[in-house]
């Protein structure tokens, strides 16, 4: 990927599996007015990545595109991971000939040996801390909300903090209020929670704006994940075309339409975003996928593939005896996916069989890796549509009522694939043309000689 010019500022918005068809019909139908602008005026690329389908993950994906590595190289597979990185992220590297970067939000990454600029981790890190000190708090709040996929458990004392930040950060009052406002709502609706993954987004869109507007820095990201969450949960209501029209939604309206109502919210982000740079010529904006999404169809026979993720990861590893109260440490991550840190080889074994135990109806309840030395990965393997009766046993004992003990909050509609969407504000790559493809990879040397010094 050649470079066809020097910028003195790059801004990479990094919308997570936005899908293509997606934005071409809603362009069609005139809802995205900005995707139309970019689409028809920038220049276009798609990306490949990975071929095994259980590497096109978006926490192996973002690792690539900020490493310049491939997963062969890299060896990133789990959320939570990129403690063991020992590859340079672009912002380092940037941060080597003194340019800066103001990093909102990119998923698995950490700040490590970047000097200055601005740090906000994706909001399942786990040992990535935000910087300055002052995001600390600002993070931390946002951060419990999404792990605990915003419960009502909001006090008066975070309504407080968050108060203070907005104000600290100039982010309008009334777009925390929204979370606010979207978690009342959704005690008394419980069928309007899936637009807080939406509110979550705006909100750190206001903080990335904010810092765009106040600082100078040569490299800024913005990650944004609710469309990827819409696309695998919700697609049959954005088109019903392959799927049974008898599998229908429990959490959501029925005329409630989660894709175009989130394609809409990042229309709106990426023309507010254009407009503070105003057609700057020294600044590049780059939008990237990392990865995309198409229809998944394959089990609509069998009630569609549930995704059950535990309601409280705290109290279930306590209650099988490999929780805080016996000396692990816990972490729920996206979706259906929590890790547990042992401090000895003895906690270790003891989680192992635990674990390795728990079944029901017969058949294993969680999928287990180990990729990461005193970590051990859990994800949800049961997917099976649950009966109110269904039980989870630890040796043979039933130990908890399954749908007492976990949500099902999705049935699988929307599939990873390895091509992601690239576009660029000016014609930066030259000799591609429309819809060439190139290494997803690839975006960490462009950048770096888009930016740097010659």
């Amino acid at each position: 990927m050649k470079v066809s010019k020097k910028y003195k500022r790059i801004i990479q918005l990094e919308l997570n599996e936005i899908s293509y068809p997606i934005i071409e019909h809603l362009i069609e139908k005139n809802r995205l007015p900005n995707f139309k602008k970019l689409d028809k005026n920038w220049q276009y690329l798609q990306t490949d990545s990975e071929d095994e389908y259980d590497k096109i993950e978006p926490w192996i994906q973002w690792v690539t595109a900020h490493t310049g590595k491939s997963f062969a190289e890299h060896g990133i597979f789990n959320l939570g991971d990129v403690h063991k990185l020992k590859h340079t992220q672009i912002w380092e590297r940037l941060s080597e000939v003194g340019i800066e970067s103001g990093i909102i939000g990119s998923m698995n990454a950490a700040k490590n040996t970047a000097k200055g600029g601005m740090f906000f981790p994706d909001p399942w890190a786990i040992h990535a801390e935000a910087f300055p000190e002052k995001l600390k708090p600002l993070w931390q709040l946002i951060s419990s909300r999404v792990q605990s996929h915003a419960t009502s458990k909001l006090g008066i004392g975070d309504l407080l903090k968050g108060v203070r930040s907005c104000l600290q950060f100039n982010i309008p009052i009334s777009t925390y209020f929204s979370i606010a406002n979207q978690i009342l709502q959704q005690k008394l609706e419980p069928k309007v929670k899936w637009k807080l993954a939406i509110v979550f987004d705006l909100f750190q869109a206001e903080l990335f704006k904010n810092i765009l507007r106040k600082t100078e820095f040569g490299y800024y990201t913005l990650f944004l994940n609710a469309i990827a969450h819409y696309q695998h949960h919700y697609w049959r209501n954005y088109s019903r075309e392959g799927f049974n029209p008898s599998i229908k939604y429990d959490d959501i309206r029925p005329d409630d339409d989660p894709i175009s109502y989130g394609y809409g919210a990042y229309d709106k982000i990426l023309g507010e975003i254009i407009n503070i740079v105003k057609d700057d010529p020294d600044t590049l904006i780059i939008i990237a996928s990392g990865l995309s999404q198409i229809p998944y169809t394959d089990k609509e026979d069998q009630g569609g593939m549930n995704y059950y993720r535990l309601k409280d990861h705290q109290s279930f590893a306590n209650n099988i005896g490999i929780g805080a109260e016996q000396g692990f440490e816990v972490f729920p991550l996206m979706s259906r996916d929590w890790q547990i840190k042992y401090k000895n080889e003895e906690q270790k074994i003891k989680a192992l069989n635990v674990l390795k135990s728990l079944n029901i109806r017969g058949e294993k309840l969680f999928n287990i890796r180990e990729d990461v030395a005193e970590y051990i990965f859990i994800e949800t393997a049961y997917t099976k549509q649950a009966e109110s009766n269904d039980n989870i046993t630890l040796e043979g004992k039933s130990i908890s009522t399954f749908l007492d003990t976990f949500s099902n909050i999705a049935i699988k509609s929307g599939h990873h694939t390895g091509v992601g969407n690239l576009w660029l504000s000016g014609n930066a790559m030259s000799n591609y043309s429309r819809a060439a493809h190139v290494q997803l990879s690839d975006l960490y040397d462009f950048t770096f000689d888009a930016l740097s010094p010659s």
